[in-house]
């Protein structure tokens, strides 16, 4: 059976906040009901980041559009997976079967016309967990680690946690769409040993071309630099993109690993299940070594039931969210249209928008003082580094009215 988004949202908010079911003949509009759920008891006991640290820093009438987490429960195939697998009672450690893999493997094929093989998939928790160990066996402590700016900041976070040096590689903003710096990149892999890119892009939300990420094959290839690819957002496109992994734009030989995981495309990123696809055989020794002696090399409990069950049954869900969050840049666009010095800078994938406030005439201070103020928290674009001051970040996957009433906020903070 397939689920609606809108049935989905109505079951989270009546199962987890414990409320009476309303009737169609009720005078409340079901908005309503929904709105005031989420102002009075919302992620009660769940301990969200996201929402638990807005409330500390605005109070309990917040709307936090911030942590890239989605306010929806996870498809009910995955809930139904998972809860049979609590249900056992027996926590032990596990190993990944045949069925784990093939529903990998069927789920790039089908999605993304990309073909890997068993062999080639390493299975970790957490990218960020994971990439400290990885540079470690194949770098080495002391290497220098070249970041695309702005940058998701866990990322420089967990080189800098290998012993690695962090040099930014600084994004051209062309208009209002992301470019890579080719020039600059020819010169700074000179003296780098690896480059580290995300794509989809967090947090401008720039889908990489085949031919961008031909030539930074090309780049690393001439230098012997490795490359790791984050495509955790690879899933999350809006209409008409199509992402590219990068490990199809590359030759035989070439140093390259792809991060990905279902823990975006599901909302199940508190799972902690991924893999890292390395096609080189040598290289994926080192990969496989690295992770083993940082003791990362046991999937989490609930890995095998949560991916499996996302990848063979949930894909109708996923098409559901990606209209909605196509749905929500729309009315995100038409909202900054109608403050001064505000604009949407067009997302092509992920559940993520970047927006540009530089031309409000306000600092970061100011920009976030005024959000709080109205009650609105997002995550400002400074903490992204280079690039980001004067740009905010927002989350698109959150019900409807909650997110039109964010809207409203944000209106209100630049009246």
């Amino acid at each position: 059976m397939t689920f609606t988004l809108r049935r989905i949202f109505v079951a989270f908010f009546r199962i987890h906040m414990r409320i009476p079911s309303v009737s169609h003949t009720q005078k409340q509009p079901q908005s309503e009901v929904l709105m005031s759920l989420l102002t009075a008891a919302r992620y009660q006991n769940v301990h969200s980041i996201r929402w638990d640290e807005a409330i500390n820093q605005c109070g309990d009438d917040v709307i936090a559009l911030s942590v890239a987490d989605m306010d929806f429960e996870a498809p009910k195939p995955i809930v139904d997976a998972v809860t049979q697998r609590a249900s056992i009672g027996n926590y032990c450690y596990t190993y990944l079967d045949d069925d784990y893999y093939s529903s990998v493997i069927d789920w790039t094929k089908s999605r993304h016309n990309w073909e890997i093989t068993p062999e080639e998939i390493v299975a970790v928790g957490r990218m960020v967990e994971s990439t400290p160990a990885v540079l470690r066996e194949t770098v080495g402590v002391g290497a220098c680690v070249v970041v695309p700016y702005p940058a998701y900041s866990p990322t420089p976070a967990a080189i800098r946690a290998a012993g690695c040096h962090v040099i930014p590689w600084n994004l051209k903003l062309n208009g209002t769409r992301y470019e890579y710096d080719f020039e600059s990149l020819e010169f700074l892999l000179e003296d780098a040993d690896a480059l580290v890119i995300t794509n989809p892009h967090n947090p401008t939300g720039r889908v990489w071309s085949e031919d961008e990420l031909r030539r930074i094959a090309r780049i690393a290839r001439e230098r012997n630099v490795l490359v790791i690819s984050d495509e955790f957002h690879m899933d999350l496109l809006h209409p008409g993109q199509r992402f590219h992994p990068y490990l199809s734009c590359i030759e035989p030989g070439d140093q390259a690993m792809s991060f990905i995981a279902p823990g975006k495309t599901f909302n199940i990123a508190g799972l902690e299940t991924a893999n890292i696809i390395v096609s080189d055989p040598d290289l994926r020794e080192k990969v496989r070594k690295g992770i083993d002696d940082a003791g990362c090399h046991n999937p989490r409990f609930f890995a095998q039931a949560a991916t499996v069950a996302g990848y063979r049954h949930c894909a109708d869900w996923l098409d559901e969210l990606l209209a909605l969050v196509d749905h929500h840049t729309h009315l995100l666009d038409q909202a900054l249209s109608d403050i001064d010095g505000a604009a949407l800078i067009p997302p092509e994938g992920t559940y993520l928008a970047w927006i540009d406030l530089r031309n409000t005439g306000l600092n970061d201070e100011q920009l976030e003082s005024r959000l709080h103020q109205q009650g609105l928290v997002l995550t400002p674009g400074v903490e992204f580094g280079n690039g980001g001051s004067g740009f905010m970040r927002m989350n698109l996957a959150v019900p409807t009215p909650l997110f039109e009433k964010a809207l409203t906020r944000l209106a209100q903070a630049f009246a």
